[in-house]
């Protein structure tokens, strides 16, 4: 069994990313509610699937 967090976990109750640069995103936003970052257009929260994706907002607001 490994000793990673998984990062739903390091997000506490939020779902979890559907991929790295989401996951990324979301870490240096973390001041930032996931409904702040869906109303902002950076990610998608898709409720029904419990998934966060890129929205459309994304790239032009990606922090590197």
């Amino acid at each position: 069994m490994s000793d990673s967090i998984a990062p739903h976990d390091v997000l506490g109750n939020d779902p979890p990313s559907a991929n790295e640069d989401v996951a990324k995103l979301r870490l240096q936003l973390k001041h930032f509610s996931l409904p702040e970052l869906e109303s902002k257009g950076l990610v998608e929260w898709d409720t029904d699937e419990h998934l966060v994706t890129k929205g459309p907002q994304f790239d032009k607001e990606r922090l590197e």
